[in-house]
């Protein structure tokens, strides 16, 4: 075909510069931008006019002859995995001295392979092998072109990606016109790091196992997320040892885990030092296929057996909960041979291990707390305890080996960077030294009181420190590592071997609340991890339970300036399980289920408490402290007020549970329309409550 009719093919009529950011960048031989060609965007290639330095009007004239031959052989490749080019075109502003260079319009992607890796950490073992099997088919198609057509320059950035990450050869029409000028211009750059031994020579020729070198280390990178920089050679005592392009390699195979760990007998055949035992593209595009067959079967069956678990479990925890009825039900026979016996008259600090008289007589066995109160057959009986050493309210407490931990908010500012400490057996308040923090949650951390979060008391910034008293130097020490993210005011409950946060703020600003979930392994302590759940909406404030198998998140809420106490559940196992945060997402949806809130907020929760139960609060249409004691009832789906009651009204009061059938309830406020009263209201009060079966 003559060259002027070559042109006249090529050559595209009304291509504008697109206004818009969808792609542009420098590359190594010319500027890429966005045109609009038929109202769709294209990409644009344009060559430096550098290369045209001292060159003479006829050498210039040739180079984009041959630049337009090999322009028009690109427009007649067809293949998925093959970039499409379209054709050039001519802008108006030309600066290169009489000759006007043809711009080249080709499909726009929205990655390089280069890029993406580098971009996203942990892809996918699917869209990885997805990914190479395209490069594959893409050189198989090149290589079995009638003539045969080697790509020469090919690298990760010259590996294009679309937005559902299929992959694309680009750089055909210019490759061995600027791969030869670089090799006489004696360029180097960080392409050698994928070249094969013999590409080294300066009289070497092109051919087909040179691109199968190439993809070797294209796999190489994709799968390890690294740029395969090959080594040397080896030092040893006598001198340096030349190595083999494997043992170049060797620890970039070594890091071929995982599902990627079947491809590394392959990628070390590409590797080979001599071309000719080097597979071929047809072999390798069958090879990767099967190993991503293998890959996606896998994966599917973990998935069908994972899945498969998840309703063993279910199923076992239905099998669980008719056997809890069936025991509520025997309890509930125990009480009617219980009704007529004696209780027990003395303060029910026996029960959590205050001596009392020798005269003290054993209490028949009574259900659980909540239980027993939803019956309605007991009431709360109620001892005082000594007082707290100052007035506070917001206060958080957690109680182990008899001590009672708290810390909180109080009109006087120097207790909020306190803990205090109340011994039961002794009836004693005493002080901990100052951890550094306010605001954080105290919590039993495998043995361990720690105080999680907050804000640093020197600067007042929120905190993601985790702080663990540490009783032989008594001080603060970072044994557990820090959270995450900051965050003051979270909520925090401990299950089996995991501490569970959620939300809390990083700041002032309402906007600043969190809405995410942290786990930490303790015994592994290897650190936190952010699970895939997020809370319904964000919050803080939050009192944390878990109940029935299910995380129980309930919070003072502040939406326009209202007040609200939220209440949600989902299963512990959605957070707790890294299995169904990775792959079940999309079979079984994570599910927060709200619950009916009681008509006030401010309330304590009972922690451990099945049926789940509230004290006091603020009722909202009166903004009144309350003395409400409510239970929550599974059948109606509503909160029921029980016949007991707290001693005074308060709310913002601290609650813990001192054992399976007693509870301990610290200060909390007679009256909060504002901060001011809150403090002037705090309570000192300290109370142990038990169910009591009536006479």
């Amino acid at each position: 075909m003559a060259d002027a009719d070559i042109v006249q093919r090529l050559v595209l009529k009304e291509v504008t510069v697109a206004k818009c950011k969808e792609h542009g960048g420098e590359g190594a031989y010319g500027r890429v931008y966005a045109v609009s060609y038929c109202e769709t965007i294209w990409a644009a290639k344009e060559i430096h006019s550098i290369l045209f330095e001292h060159r003479s009007e006829t050498e210039k004239g040739k180079f984009v002859e041959a630049l337009l031959r090999e322009c028009h052989q690109c427009s007649k490749l067809r293949h998925p995995n093959i970039i499409q080019f379209l054709g050039v075109y001519y802008p108006e502003v030309d600066g290169t001295k009489g000759v006007q260079l043809p711009v080249m319009v080709m499909e726009m992607m929205a990655d390089s392979l280069s890029s993406f890796v580098e971009k996203y950490q942990n892809i996918p073992a699917h869209i990885k092998f997805s990914i190479i099997h395209d490069v594959s088919l893409g050189l198989c198609y090149l290589h079995n072109h009638n003539p045969p057509i080697v790509h020469c320059n090919l690298h990760p950035n010259n590996v294009l990606l679309t937005e559902h990450h299929r992959a694309k050869i680009s750089d055909l029409g210019m490759a061995k016109v600027i791969n030869t000028d670089s090799r006489k211009a004696g360029t180097k750059d960080s392409r050698v790091d994928f070249m094969p031994p013999e590409s080294l020579n300066e009289l070497s020729n092109y051919s087909t196992p040179m691109d199968v070198f190439i993809f070797a280390g294209i796999v190489l990178h994709t799968f390890n997320q690294q740029w395969p920089t090959p080594l040397d050679k080896m030092q040893t005592d006598n001198g340096s040892v030349t190595l083999s392009e494997v043992e170049r390699r060797q620890q970039y195979l070594d890091k071929l885990s995982g599902e990627g760990e079947v491809l590394r007998p392959l990628v070390e055949e590409c590797l080979d030092d001599d071309p000719a035992k080097r597979p071929t593209i047809a072999t390798v595009c069958r090879r990767i296929q099967s190993s991503k067959d293998t890959c996606s079967t896998q994966s599917t069956m973990n998935m069908i057996t994972l899945h498969q678990k998840v309703e063993q479990l279910s199923s076992e925890m239905k099998q669980q909960q008719n056997k809890i009825l069936q025991l509520q039900t025997t309890i509930k026979e125990m009480e009617k041979h219980t009704k007529s016996m004696p209780t027990q008259s003395q303060a029910s600090k026996q029960d959590i291990g205050i001596t009392e008289s020798p005269e003290s007589k054993l209490t028949p066995v009574a259900p659980p707390l909540t239980t027993a109160l939803a019956s309605g057959r007991y009431q709360m009986k109620w001892t005082r305890l000594a007082d707290l050493p100052v007035p506070m309210y917001d206060a958080y407490v957690v109680v182990q080996d008899k001590k009672v931990y708290v810390t909180g908010i109080s009109p006087n500012d120097e207790a909020l960077h306190q803990v205090y400490v109340y011994n039961i057996n002794t009836d004693h308040w005493d002080q901990l030294p100052v951890s550094g923090h306010y605001f954080g949650i105290p919590q039993i951390i495998g043995g361990r009181l720690a105080i999680i979060g907050g804000r640093l008391s020197a600067t007042k910034e929120r905190t993601n420190k985790v702080l663990t008293y540490d009783v032989a130097s008594q001080t603060w020490i970072s044994y557990y590592p820090d959270m995450l993210s900051v965050r003051s005011k979270p909520g925090v409950v401990t299950h089996g071997e995991h501490v569970i946060v959620a939300g809390g703020t990083r700041g002032d600003d309402i906007a600043l609340v969190q809405d995410d979930i942290e786990i930490l392994n303790w015994p592994e302590n290897t650190g936190w991890r952010r699970v895939s759940t997020t809370l319904p909406v964000p919050m803080y404030d939050i009192s944390c339970t878990i109940s029935d198998s299910h995380l129980v998140i309930m919070s003072y809420y502040s939406i326009d300036l209202k007040n609200y106490t939220v209440v949600y559940t989902i299963p512990v196992s959605e957070i707790v399980s890294p299995t169904r945060n990775r792959l079940l997402s999309w079979i079984v949806p994570n599910k927060w289920s709200q619950l009916t809130t009681a008509n006030r907020w401010a309330v304590a929760l009972v922690p451990n408490s099945s049926p789940l139960m509230v004290l006091g609060g603020t009722d909202r249409t009166s903004t009144v402290q309350t003395t409400d004691i409510s239970i929550f009832d599974n059948t109606s789906k509503s909160w029921k007020k029980i016949e007991s009651s707290l001693t005074s009204a308060r709310s913002t009061a601290a609650v813990a549970a001192v054992n399976n059938n007693a509870i301990i309830v610290i200060g909390g406020c007679t009256s909060r329309v504002s901060t001011a009263s809150a403090k002037s209201s705090s309570m000192t009060i300290v109370e142990l409550g038990q169910a009591e079966l009536l006479q």
